[in-house]
Formats: C-alpha cells, structure tokens, sequence
C-alpha cells in the first residue's frame, strides 16, 4: 500500500485571534506577512572591482611546500579538516610575505590587522601521516578593502587534488573596523597579478 502527501498552499496570511480584531466586527482578520526580501548590497555587486585579466586568471603567484605531522592525524588516520586552517594561512601569510610589504607581523606591530572573513573549502582527498604537498595560492580580485584569495592543495609527487579553498582577507584599523587597502600594497598587488613585460 503506498502513501501519498499533498501540501495546500498557504496564503501569506495569519488569521489573527478575535480577541485581537475589532470586537465590532465578528469575522477573524488576516496580518499580512512580508515575505523575506533579498537585501543586496551594492558593494558585493562590484566585489571585484579590479579582477584579474581572463588570461592569467589561473595563474598560481605562490606556493609553498609543507608535510603532515604527526599530531594533525585524527582517528580515522588522516588530517583532521580543522588542520587545513592552518595550512591555507600559513600558506597566504607566506605569500604576502613574499611577494608584497604585507608581511602580516609588520602589519600587526604597526597596529593595523589582517582577518580572513570568509573562508570555505572543497575537499577532495584526504592527506595522511608523513604526506608532503603543495598550498599554491592565487589572486583573482579585489575590492577597496578586500583580497580575495584562491588556494589549492596538491599531494606530492604525483600533484594528486587534495582541497580547494576560498578566503577574504580584510584590513581592518587601529580599531578593528575595515579599512581601505593601503595605496602602495594595491599597487603591489597590481603588480603582482599584472606582471609587466619586459
């Protein structure tokens, strides 16, 4: 015997309880019910404000090789998802290090800060014990105060797919509020996405 469900469709309407309508008029009203708008903010419609050319779009700018220590397996013996945390902001501190004046230590004694505030991960595979891989990082965009990053790591020898991930990173002032990104560090930036030939 098999069971089937229907669903009525509701108007948008509570009916309200008569102690709450006009005690003159006998008839149960109706409150309208505002269906839940979608706020868009106009600076997430241009996040990208300055997005890099569609040529070298998948062009990694930096990577840095790592391995598994012991005390980052879990019990099912692989890394435990938490640790990838870790290994993408090593990975973009590295990179800022590197490749621009925005070594994050210099930035935090001069009392500004750094904050990642998004961050999701696609993970593929799983790394285990003794496993050495790649976190190779890119920079598709960025707005007037946010960096938004592209990281990617790979398992070695064979560059196996091990995780894909996205942050934004933000420059937040001497009173964490965000900020605009430095004049000098957008030009390195532009620079680094937009290399010049030479």
């Amino acid at each position: 015997m098999s069971a089937s469900l229907s669903f009525a469709c509701l108007p948008n309407t509570i009916p309200t309880s008569p102690s709450l309508s006009n005690p003159n008029n006998p008839q149960p009203k109706s409150i309208a019910i505002s269906r839940p708008r979608l706020h868009v903010n106009r600076a997430q419609l241009s996040t990208v404000i300055h997005p890099v050319q569609e040529s070298k779009a998948d062009r990694w700018l930096h990577e840095i090789e790592l391995s598994v220590r012991d005390y980052e397996i879990d019990q099912f013996g692989v890394v435990n998802n938490a640790v990838y945390a870790n290994y993408c902001q090593h990975a973009r501190h590295e990179m800022m290090r590197e490749c621009s004046s925005a070594d994050p230590n210099v930035i935090s004694g001069s009392g500004y800060s750094l904050a990642t505030t998004e961050l999701s991960f696609k993970f593929i595979a799983a790394l285990r014990g003794g496993d050495r891989f790649l976190v190779k990082n890119r920079i598709p965009g960025w707005s007037k105060t946010r960096l938004f990053i592209v990281q990617s790591i790979v398992k070695l020898p064979n560059k196996e797919p091990i995780l894909e991930a996205r942050a934004t990173t933000v420059w937040l002032d001497k009173n964490y509020r965000p900020m605009r990104i430095p004049p000098e560090m957008l030009a390195e930036i532009s620079e680094l996405c937009y290399p010049r030939s030479n």
